[in-house]
């Protein structure tokens, strides 16, 4: 075992004192060791000659194990065996019977979390009065999905991610088990795609050793393990603590180019600002950094660059733009906002140093105005007599100001749109089914709203109720999804308004009776039927 130094001495001791409990509880993330841990427990029970709570591997005991022939080691998957009759069969009636070869017979249960109600409730009178010879363990990464009452009647050892010196020690212990030589740079890249997990260290190195090199340099290591963008969202990141705008968005513009994956990116991006907020809280940090892997290597000069306030805002702002990307938005744009909204120290708590460090570097050739002082105090003009009355005289400045406002607004109104009205109306059944797929709930708005007329680049939307025109129209995300699919279906980019339709345009209709409402709604005419 790797770096469970706290459970597997407790064990140990409990085996080689021969003081033990019946009924054991291994919890703690995947891949740390908890099945494994539970079958080496399992083997030191029934070893003929224990070493000091250790097993032997050389009894018969111990060498069953080993090949997989000890017929008193009992492994069940809760996953599969969730059914109360399973568990009556494979552990209540099978815990009756006396073990077959060794003198102990032991019941290791893996994803306990599984296991249903009624199995727990099943479990509970064999775990209250077990016989001499039954041991049970659980293993679950959820443990507080196990009933109470159970893990009251457990041993519970809580199992933690490995540490990186731990899991570098494991890999090169493999490694020289197999004959194999790893570059430094390789082994801590298994390590940092591990992320404390002995099992997925395990499964990266005999990944690379299927290569068939002897010598496995990092070259050969990203043939098999993807080569990290992290240290191209750091230089994103970099940009942004320098609060350099037009810089900013042409690396995100050149990323998207070279065909990154803007939503993968932005789980980089929430990576490092996870990492720099462990940063901030923790000196010792930066000194691992510094001998740490590539990845860490390039955030060490981000360090103390953002506030933990700032984080935090910029962790949740990148939250809300994958969201955005999820729910139909442009990957691309979605990374210009964030972009904007950072670089401009747009945020609550965007650093001020950084931006006055930007604004100071803008005019260091300017010296700052001096401070106003007292307003000038000019003396009042004489007094005339006072105007007759008459009509506000114009000004002509003001007029002639209106004049061409009043021309641009009137240009405005006349400017050709962008497409043919007629072509919106055409593929608005595919453009209401395509914003469907991606919002059920809008279709019956949509479906009762009409293209009304389109000025310039802005197609306006007739809509039936006020609150159909709220909904799409109050909603961000709502309109940038619909302005997108239209884009999508008739090639132009399109915005859109919209508009309540005023009661004065419904024609009024006057009904005489149930039977003419029948008629104006299903179609038809009355027949006189004549008797015979």
């Amino acid at each position: 075992m790797t770096g469970q130094d706290h459970v597997t001495e407790t064990l140990r001791k409990e085996v080689a004192t021969g003081v033990l409990g019946h009924a054991f509880l291994f919890s703690g993330p995947r891949g740390v060791g908890k099945t494994t841990t539970a079958r080496i427990f399992a083997k030191a029970l029934n070893c003929e000659k224990p070493e000091e709570g250790e097993p032997c591997n050389v009894c018969s005991s111990c060498v069953r194990a080993n090949e997989g022939r000890a017929m008193d080691l009992i492994e069940l998957d809760a996953a599969t065996h969730t059914q109360v009759d399973k568990i009556r069969e494979g552990i209540v009636e099978h815990a009756r019977f006396a073990p077959v070869d060794g003198k102990r017979k032991i019941y290791v249960i893996d994803e306990a979390h599984m296991l249903s109600s009624s199995s727990w409730n099943a479990l509970l009178k064999t775990l209250e009065e077990p016989p001499n010879y039954a041991f049970f363990i659980f293993a679950t990464t959820e443990w507080h999905k196990v009933p109470t009452t159970i893990v009251s009647r457990c041993q519970r050892f809580d199992f933690i991610r490995i540490d990186d010196a731990d899991l570098e020690t494991r890999i090169n212990y493999i490694a020289e088990k197999e004959g194999w030589k790893l570059d430094v740079e390789v082994v801590k890249l298994i390590t940092s795609r591990a992320d404390g997990c002995v099992r997925d260290a395990e499964t990266l190195l005999g990944q690379l050793g299927a290569l068939g090199e002897n010598h496995i340099t990092k070259d050969i290591a990203e043939l098999v393990i993807p080569r990290s963008h992290i240290p191209d969202a750091a230089a994103l990141v970099a940009l942004w603590a320098n609060r350099d705008y037009p810089a900013s968005y042409a690396k995100v513009h050149e990323l998207f180019d070279a065909g990154f994956s803007m939503e993968s990116y932005v789980d980089d991006l929430l990576y490092i600002f996870r990492m720099l907020l462990a940063a901030s809280a923790s000196v010792e940090i930066k000194e691992k950094w510094e001998k740490g892997s590539e990845e860490e290597r390039c955030l060490v000069s981000l360090i103390g660059r953002f506030e933990p306030p700032e984080i935090h805002d910029i962790a949740l702002m990148l939250f809300d733009r994958r969201k955005d990307m999820k729910a139909g938005v442009g990957p691309l744009f979605a990374m210009e906002l964030a972009t904007t909204l950072v670089s401009h120290g747009l945020l609550k708590h965007s650093t001020k140093e950084a931006l006055s460090k930007k604004d100071s570097g803008r005019h260091d050739d300017t010296k700052p105005p001096p401070p106003p002082g007292p307003p000038e105090i000019k003396p009042a003009p004489p007094a005339k007599d006072p105007p007759a009355a008459q009509e506000t005289p114009i000004d002509p400045i003001t007029k002639s100001n209106d004049d061409s406002s009043l021309k641009k607004q009137n240009d405005s109104v006349k400017t050709p749109p962008v497409i043919d009205l007629l072509e919106i109306q055409k593929h608005w059944r595919r453009i209401v089914d395509r914003v469907s797929e991606k919002n059920p709930s809008l279709r019956f708005i949509l479906q009762i709203t009409k293209p009304e007329s389109i000025q310039g680049d802005m197609l306006l939307l007739c809509f039936q109720y006020p609150f159909h025109c709220d909904k799409i129209m109050k909603s961000s995300e709502i309109k940038m999804m619909i302005e997108h699919i239209i884009e999508d279906l008739v090639g132009t980019k399109i915005l859109i308004d919209g508009m309540v339709k005023a009661k004065s345009e419904e024609k009024p209709v006057i009904k005489r009776d149930m039977v003419d409402n029948i008629l104006e709604a299903f179609g038809g005419s009355v027949v006189e039927s004549k008797e015979l």
